[in-house]
């Protein structure tokens, strides 16, 4: 780079993180599986330039190589979101789901020979499976059947051997986490039933495997509406090892083998981290051995790894930078006694899986990376987090939080008397969080003199049980005052020009993005929603099983009446207000998106156009909920970037 800086306005600066290296470069890794008998690692990686395509790649010490024919793509869509498409047994061999076809297969990775184990159905998806340590003929899974209206989830055995189904669990409306013990005599496994999601109440079960049966199910811990356990794991002694909340933060406990009631482990200084997440997708992450376990820690929405003591309770911190992405499928996996990998990234790296042995700390091995990029870490503008006041809305109690972006590029200075251009990024979920790991995404704005504003508003994860419960009845009202009330906080200390402030956000961020334009029409110069919700009516008829009664608890309070509900789905809808709309408006959306349909795009489009405002709608054919084809991503980005030159440039 240069040592002379070149003058030149926020928002103009050139920068070598293009809209190319983010698309058609770079990766997802989306998975791990390890084979501890020869110490092989698989992993999964989402590939935009092969259409989004996700392919198993096997990782030893040869090298790395792909192992899954071009034919298939591993993912999963139970529950629509999916995740944890794949396992490798006790033979070696990688079970696998589909994508096109919803069957399932059996291969082996030495030869390349595949074979389906069971017969397939367009109509039945299958995910999260785990196979029995001794007869790996015989796989745990969740099954999602959609040949009715009424879909029906259980857990199921799948026999290879046979190619039969049999349920082992059936009657709630969700399961996840099926688990044989390592010694193949139990199993385990969360559920939960409507109108809970599974960070509001599920209940864990473990019960006797016989004869290829369930026996003498009991509950271990969880309760409807009240208690949130999750991430369920066998350490190599039989302990099942999960998260609760039930002080408030998702701790860990333990049932030791032999006992009935669970403890919790104590970690002092700890009590208010988190271990575990919301689980909007299947997958586990943690990695024990005996009397050890390898953990990611959550604090003010950012993780550590810590090395914890099962014997003694007690940890320590190899300050290591690493960083858990949020959108996380099985994410750490032990691979001997004392080494594991995990997919993590770091305030100046992009997400990476890493080879790290505890008895060489700190030292850590790259064995991929998401995007191979040759760019200074100088360019990358660190996530500060911040926590402000909360200025607009009904209740002004307590603080909110963000992560603070300044725009940042060696090779240019801006113009001594000019505020940066911000936009204001809104998370989707709504009940997720943004944590400071190195984002390109938004690393793309920064270096090229945006400001960026990461809200974790009211109903984030990351914070505890009592900040997720902020957005209950809340949901369009408190999300975007917290947002409001950010734009506020960075205006009034100098941060920002307040005359230039765009909002972005996917799915309920897309859905919080229309709603704040309504609502704070006097704040925002732009906003660009990805297939957002406009309506909130339609999404509960149109969306699926999974979110079909999610919104109750974010819109009302127990015994609200069915005309008062209808009144609040207008009321919180932007649809029918996009009248006070006065920002230009550009809507992203995915032709075969089921959570929120294309229709409710165009609508949106319509009714701001016909009370004269700016809006367009781009759809991108062939993308669900999210973009995954490179051609795709690309011209997103690209099409966001004209958006803010007109808004918040006024070129």
């Amino acid at each position: 780079m240069s040592s002379i800086r070149q003058t030149a306005t926020y928002g103009n600066w050139k920068s070598p993180i293009t809209a190319d290296l983010i698309s058609g470069k770079s990766i997802s890794l989306e998975g791990l599986s390890v084979n501890e008998s020869n110490g092989k690692i698989y992993y999964l990686e989402g590939r935009p330039a092969e259409d989004g395509r996700s392919c198993i790649v096997e990782h030893s010490d040869h090298g790395a190589k792909d192992i899954l024919p071009k034919s298939f793509s591993a993912r999963t869509q139970v529950h629509e979101y999916g995740g944890a498409s794949f396992t490798v047994n006790a033979d070696g061999d990688l079970i696998f789901a589909d994508w096109e076809t919803k069957g399932v297969f059996a291969l082996n990775p030495a030869n390349g020979d595949h074979h389906p184990i069971i017969e397939a159905d367009p109509e039945v998806y299958y995910a999260d499976f785990n196979a029995h340590p001794i007869q790996t003929h015989l796989v745990l899974a969740i099954r999602e059947d959609h040949h009715s209206k009424s879909v029906e989830n259980s857990v199921v055995v799948l026999n290879a051997k046979t190619k039969k189904v049999h349920q082992i669990a059936y009657g709630a409306d969700f399961y996840s986490h099926p688990q044989f013990s390592p010694d193949g005599k139990k199993v385990c496994w969360t559920q939960w039933d409507h109108p809970d999601m599974p960070w509001i109440g599920t209940v864990l079960y473990i019960a006797d495997w016989h004869d290829e049966k369930v026996v003498e199910a009991t509950i271990v811990a969880g309760k409807a509406g009240i208690e949130s356990v999750t991430e369920p794991r066998w350490g190599s002694d039989g302990t099942l090892f999960f998260g609760s909340d039930r002080s408030g933060y998702w701790q860990l406990y333990r049932l030791d083998k032999g006992m009935t009631e669970p403890r919790h482990i104590k970690l002092n200084g700890l009590e208010e981290t988190e271990f575990t997440g919301p689980e909007w997708w299947f997958g586990k992450y943690d990695s024990t051995r005996i009397n050890k376990m390898i953990a990611m820690v959550t604090k003010n929405a950012a993780s550590t790894l810590i090395i914890i003591d099962l014997a003694k309770d007690t940890f320590t911190n190899p300050n290591l930078p690493l960083i858990l992405p949020l959108f996380h499928f099985d994410a750490v996996r032990r691979v001997s006694d004392t080494a594991f990998v995990v997919i993590a990234s770091t305030a100046t790296a992009p997400p990476a899986l890493y080879y790290i042995d505890v008895e060489t700390l700190p030292q850590m091995n790259v064995l991929r990376s998401s995007a191979q990029v040759d760019i200074s870490s100088s360019l990358y503008s660190k996530a500060e987090h911040i926590s402000f006041p909360r200025t607009y809305g009904e209740d002004k109690k307590g603080l909110a939080h963000a992560l603070f972006l300044t725009p940042k590029n060696p090779e240019y200075e801006p113009p001594a008397d000019k505020l940066p251009p911000l936009i204001v990024h809104i998370h989707g979920g709504p009940t997720l969080h943004t944590t400071p790991a190195l984002n390109l995404e938004l690393q793309y704005w920064t270096s090229r003199g945006y400001a960026i504003a990461d809200v974790n508003y009211a109903g984030s994860t990351g914070y505890g049980r009592t900040y997720r419960e902020l957005l209950d009845t809340k949901w369009g009202i408190s999300d975007i005052a917290d947002a409001a009330s950010c734009v506020a906080y960075l205006a009034s200390s100098g941060h920002i020009d307040p005359s230039r402030v765009g909002i972005v956000g996917g799915s309920a961020g897309g859905y919080a993005v229309l709603q704040a334009l309504c609502v704070y029409p006097e704040i925002w110069a732009g906003g660009v929603s990805l297939y957002g919700i406009s309506s909130l009516k339609a999404l509960v008829e149109d969306t699926h099983k999974f979110e079909s009664q999610y919104l109750f608890k974010l819109l009302f309070e127990p015994g609200t009446s069915d005309d008062e509900k209808e009144k609040i789905y207008r009321d919180r809808s932007p649809l029918y207000h996009a009248g006070k709309i006065t920002a230009p408006v550009l809507l992203l959306q995915g032709s075969e998106d089921k959570v929120v349909p294309p229709n409710q795009a165009r609508e949106m489009e319509e009714i701001i156009k016909k009370n004269g405002g700016d809006a367009e709608v781009i759809v991108f054919e062939g993308e669900g909920h999210g973009f995954r084809q490179a051609a795709n991503v690309k011209r997103s980005i690209e099409e966001e970037e004209k958006w803010w030159v007109r808004t918040l440039l006024r070129l």
